[in-house]
Protein backbone atom coordinates (compact mmCIF):
# COMPACT_ATOMS: atom_id res chain seq x y z
CA UNK A 1 0.00 0.00 0.00
CA UNK A 2 2.87 2.45 0.94
CA UNK A 3 4.23 1.82 -2.57
CA UNK A 4 0.84 2.14 -3.85
CA UNK A 5 0.97 5.92 -2.71
CA UNK A 6 3.98 6.74 -2.86
CA UNK A 7 3.64 6.12 -7.07
CA UNK A 8 0.90 7.92 -7.08
CA UNK A 9 2.81 11.04 -5.31
CA UNK A 10 5.37 10.65 -7.96
CA UNK A 11 2.58 10.76 -10.40
CA UNK A 12 0.62 13.86 -9.06
CA UNK A 13 3.90 15.92 -9.06
CA UNK A 14 4.84 14.79 -12.53
CA UNK A 15 1.86 15.92 -14.30
CA UNK A 16 1.60 19.27 -12.23
CA UNK A 17 2.46 21.39 -14.83
CA UNK A 18 5.94 23.83 -14.00
CA UNK A 19 5.11 26.98 -14.05
CA UNK A 20 7.92 29.82 -15.92
CA UNK A 21 9.52 32.47 -15.23
CA UNK A 22 10.57 35.93 -17.44
CA UNK A 23 14.42 36.67 -16.67
CA UNK A 24 16.90 38.63 -18.76
CA UNK A 25 19.80 36.94 -20.50
CA UNK A 26 22.75 37.25 -18.77
CA UNK A 27 25.97 38.08 -20.46
CA UNK A 28 28.27 36.01 -22.08
CA UNK A 29 30.74 34.43 -18.61
CA UNK A 30 28.53 35.49 -15.99
CA UNK A 31 27.13 32.97 -13.61
CA UNK A 32 24.04 31.77 -14.58
CA UNK A 33 23.13 29.17 -11.80
CA UNK A 34 24.58 26.69 -9.50
CA UNK A 35 24.08 22.96 -10.63
CA UNK A 36 23.48 20.09 -7.70
CA UNK A 37 24.02 16.71 -8.69
CA UNK A 38 24.39 14.49 -6.48
CA UNK A 39 24.88 11.68 -7.91
CA UNK A 40 27.74 12.64 -9.62
CA UNK A 41 29.05 14.44 -6.35
CA UNK A 42 28.91 18.10 -8.32
CA UNK A 43 28.06 21.44 -6.74
CA UNK A 44 29.13 24.35 -8.75
CA UNK A 45 28.62 27.32 -10.61
CA UNK A 46 27.55 27.19 -14.41
CA UNK A 47 28.28 30.21 -16.32
CA UNK A 48 26.71 31.78 -19.61
CA UNK A 49 28.42 30.32 -22.95
CA UNK A 50 30.32 27.19 -23.98
CA UNK A 51 33.41 28.77 -25.57
CA UNK A 52 36.68 27.69 -24.29
CA UNK A 53 36.81 30.70 -21.20
CA UNK A 54 33.10 30.24 -19.59
CA UNK A 55 34.25 26.03 -19.67
CA UNK A 56 37.73 26.43 -17.93
CA UNK A 57 35.34 27.80 -14.95
CA UNK A 58 33.02 24.67 -14.98
CA UNK A 59 29.73 24.13 -16.62
CA UNK A 60 28.30 26.56 -19.60
CA UNK A 61 24.74 27.47 -20.10
CA UNK A 62 24.00 27.18 -24.04
CA UNK A 63 23.52 30.23 -25.09
CA UNK A 64 20.33 29.27 -27.51
CA UNK A 65 18.52 27.46 -25.22
CA UNK A 66 16.22 28.69 -22.82
CA UNK A 67 17.57 29.67 -19.21
CA UNK A 68 16.11 27.91 -15.92
CA UNK A 69 12.43 27.96 -15.35
CA UNK A 70 11.81 29.46 -18.48
CA UNK A 71 10.13 27.30 -20.99
CA UNK A 72 11.50 24.71 -23.33
CA UNK A 73 15.07 22.99 -23.65
CA UNK A 74 17.80 24.18 -21.32
CA UNK A 75 21.27 23.14 -21.38
CA UNK A 76 24.53 22.98 -20.10
CA UNK A 77 28.05 21.57 -21.08
CA UNK A 78 30.76 21.05 -19.19
CA UNK A 79 34.13 19.14 -19.37
CA UNK A 80 35.04 15.11 -18.40
CA UNK A 81 38.87 15.32 -17.73
CA UNK A 82 40.02 18.84 -18.16
CA UNK A 83 39.81 22.53 -16.19
CA UNK A 84 37.44 21.87 -13.66
CA UNK A 85 36.08 18.29 -15.06
CA UNK A 86 32.53 18.65 -13.49
CA UNK A 87 30.98 15.95 -15.59
CA UNK A 88 33.84 13.63 -15.41
CA UNK A 89 31.30 11.23 -13.98
CA UNK A 90 28.08 12.18 -16.49
CA UNK A 91 28.14 8.50 -17.64
CA UNK A 92 27.11 7.26 -14.26
CA UNK A 93 23.64 9.58 -14.02
CA UNK A 94 20.85 6.83 -14.38
CA UNK A 95 16.74 7.28 -14.27
CA UNK A 96 15.70 8.97 -11.55
CA UNK A 97 18.42 10.86 -10.54
CA UNK A 98 17.45 14.62 -9.19
CA UNK A 99 19.57 17.47 -10.65
CA UNK A 100 19.04 20.85 -9.30
CA UNK A 101 19.16 23.99 -10.75
CA UNK A 102 19.57 27.45 -8.35
CA UNK A 103 19.23 30.60 -9.63
CA UNK A 104 18.59 34.08 -8.90
CA UNK A 105 14.70 33.84 -9.72
CA UNK A 106 14.40 30.09 -8.22
CA UNK A 107 15.03 26.97 -7.65
CA UNK A 108 14.04 23.88 -9.74
CA UNK A 109 14.21 20.47 -10.37
CA UNK A 110 14.75 18.08 -12.70
CA UNK A 111 14.62 14.15 -12.79
CA UNK A 112 17.01 12.04 -15.51
CA UNK A 113 15.20 10.18 -17.74
CA UNK A 114 17.22 8.97 -20.44
CA UNK A 115 21.09 9.09 -21.49
CA UNK A 116 22.27 8.84 -25.06
CA UNK A 117 25.33 9.09 -26.62
CA UNK A 118 25.35 10.81 -29.83
CA UNK A 119 27.90 12.86 -32.77
CA UNK A 120 29.38 15.63 -31.90
CA UNK A 121 27.39 17.75 -34.41
CA UNK A 122 24.26 16.59 -33.15
CA UNK A 123 22.46 19.85 -32.17
CA UNK A 124 19.16 18.08 -32.26
CA UNK A 125 19.93 17.37 -28.53
CA UNK A 126 19.02 20.94 -27.45
CA UNK A 127 15.88 21.29 -29.23
CA UNK A 128 12.97 22.25 -27.34
CA UNK A 129 10.09 19.85 -26.33
CA UNK A 130 6.38 20.48 -24.72
CA UNK A 131 8.07 20.64 -21.31
CA UNK A 132 10.61 21.89 -19.32
CA UNK A 133 13.76 19.95 -19.67
CA UNK A 134 17.70 20.24 -18.92
CA UNK A 135 20.39 18.71 -20.57
CA UNK A 136 23.92 17.97 -19.45
CA UNK A 137 26.34 17.23 -22.68
CA UNK A 138 30.01 16.56 -22.41
CA UNK A 139 32.65 15.13 -24.36
CA UNK A 140 32.52 11.14 -24.71
CA UNK A 141 34.60 8.89 -23.95
CA UNK A 142 36.87 10.60 -21.77
CA UNK A 143 40.23 12.11 -22.92
CA UNK A 144 38.72 12.05 -26.51
CA UNK A 145 35.93 14.59 -28.19
CA UNK A 146 34.82 11.63 -30.92
CA UNK A 147 31.23 11.67 -28.99
CA UNK A 148 28.69 13.32 -26.70
CA UNK A 149 27.48 11.82 -23.54
CA UNK A 150 23.78 13.46 -23.21
CA UNK A 151 21.77 13.58 -20.25
CA UNK A 152 17.99 14.16 -20.35
CA UNK A 153 16.20 15.44 -17.44
CA UNK A 154 12.41 16.95 -16.83
CA UNK A 155 11.08 19.55 -14.83
CA UNK A 156 9.29 18.58 -11.98
CA UNK A 157 9.52 20.70 -8.97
Amino acid sequence: MTTLVALIATLAVAATPAKTVAVKTPSVGSPVATLSIPRIHFDGIAHQGVGAAQLALGPGHYPSTSLPGQSGTVAFAGHRVTHTHPFLEINLLRRGDVITVATGWGRFEYRVYREEIVSPGNTAVLRNVGFQQLVLTACHPPHTALKRFVVFARRVA
